[in-house]
């Protein structure tokens, strides 16, 4: 029996691997900038990049750094959909919320009923139009937030009704790949929780994520808010007031949104851009506005009078225009710098700030294009354009007559397409192409 290391030896890697891979993270970037400035779709230079370096093109990256920039590239898609949280006007999205919904409907519904249609020209089974359906159906959440932040648009109604029809796309999108694979992997008919449960999960975790925020969430917070106000120079106050505080909790609840979502098997895409939301109504609550300051406020000081020549030289080496004020009875002049005369505010270390401090640059430079090279990853580029396409449809429909065949043939396809990593992704415009490639 074979023991399993105790470490992993390092090695250097060699000359030819830093320079495949440090080339194509500079190109992500480079792409990015440009087709961002000119198109708004740097998100494109990345996909086809992700073909070229990857498994579908020159094949310079290896299977083991593809799956290591498969697996970074889904965390920043699941900070993306959390900045889209964190991004949504809360307003507007409960105002458009019927809208949203029907748009989500239109985008599942046409695409479905259409491979039905188009089903009979290639005498493909109902499974068969069904698989293609969800594969058309479902909408690239990362990519519509991406887009609409790049547009300037996410907090537009336009953004706001997109973004949430994506959402709810997604866990609908969730519900037809989890029956999918449940047909790939045995030849009796699926039970009623395969389809229940992520549609309840789903439900659930949406309703009960608002309730946790107005039932827990806001009176704990008001709580500690009256204990610090009590003591604004002890521990608890002094701590909370920090940064690494912040980002502590909301890293927190961020994670424990994803995890509670993933294990009672819903959408961690879902839990994801509900966690931002949630962050993003405790901040928008003035309610919930604690003390920010241990220090009792400063009276302003006063100065001497000045002569007009002293007041020349405060304007030349300051830039201040010296204001007289009448203050105890006699003239004094204080500086009426821009500077000294606002009102000191203290950051309240809101979701939007924490994200930008801590999260965008990595997301920017390193997550969020190797997610969408990771797109090109999975698209047969090279089969995509062949003259047996229709061929090799008809020649599987006619194979998945037979009850074995097409268990069989379904679950290889699920391994190829419709597996975890397409439902991790949400990516499942890549099934439908795989699928005429099959």
């Amino acid at each position: 029996m074979m023991q399993s290391p105790a470490s992993l030896p390092y090695q250097e890697p060699g000359v030819v691997t830093l320079l495949v891979q440090s080339s194509f993270l500079l190109l992500l970037n480079i792409a990015d900038f440009a087709l961002d400035r000119a198109l708004y779709c740097g998100l494109v230079g990345q996909v086809f990049l992700g073909i070229a370096w990857g498994t579908p093109g020159a094949k310079w990256l290896d299977a083991n750094a593809e799956a290591v920039m498969v697996q970074l590239g889904y965390l920043g898609l699941l900070l993306i959909v959390y900045q889209g949280g964190l991004s949504t006007s809360l307003e507007p999205f409960k105002a458009n919320i019927f809208l949203s919904a029907g748009i989500a409907i239109t985008g599942v519904g046409l695409p479905m009923a259409l491979s039905f249609v188009l089903g009979r020209l290639i005498d493909a089974t109902y499974i068969q139009c069904f698989a293609a359906g969800a594969a058309l159906c479902s909408t690239s959440l990362g990519t519509t937030l991406t887009v609409l932040g790049t547009s300037g648009l996410i907090k537009s109604r336009l953004g706001v009704v997109l973004s949430s029809a994506a959402i709810m796309d997604d866990v609908v999108g969730l519900v037809m790949v989890q029956v999918i694979s449940n047909l790939g992997q045995s030849d009796t008919s699926f039970s009623a929780a395969t389809v229940v449960r992520p549609l309840m999960a789903s439900l659930a975790f949406t309703v009960f994520t608002p309730l946790v925020c107005v039932f827990v969430a806001k009176p704990v917070t008001l709580w500690l808010i009256s204990r610090r106000a009590k003591k604004p120079s002890g521990l608890l106050n002094v701590t909370l007031r920090t940064t690494g505080a912040a980002f502590v909790i909301q890293t927190l609840v961020l994670l424990g949104c994803i995890a509670g979502a993933t294990y009672a098997g819903t959408s961690n895409l879902l839990a994801a851009f509900a966690a931002g939301a949630a962050i993003n109504w405790w901040d928008s609550d003035a309610s919930l506005s604690g003390p920010h300051s241990a220090s009792p406020p400063t009276q302003p000081a006063t100065r001497p009078a000045t002569s007009p020549s002293t007041e020349t030289a405060l304007r030349n080496t300051s830039g201040c225009l010296p204001e007289k004020q009448d203050v105890g009875g006699g003239d004094t002049t204080a500086p009426r710098c821009p500077s000294e005369a606002k009102t000191e505010t203290v950051s309240r270390n809101s979701g939007l700030e924490i994200y930008d401090k801590f999260y965008a640059a990595p997301v920017d430079r390193v997550l969020r294009p190797f997610f969408f090279a990771s797109i090109g990853f999975s698209i047969p580029i090279t089969e995509m354009f062949s003259g047996c396409v229709r061929s090799l449809a008809s020649a599987s429909a006619s194979a998945c007559h037979r009850r074995d065949s097409f268990a069989q043939a379904t679950q290889a396809k699920d391994e190829l397409f419709l597996g975890k990593e397409v439902r991790k992704r949400g990516q499942y415009f890549n099934c439908a192409s795989q699928t005429a490639c099959f």
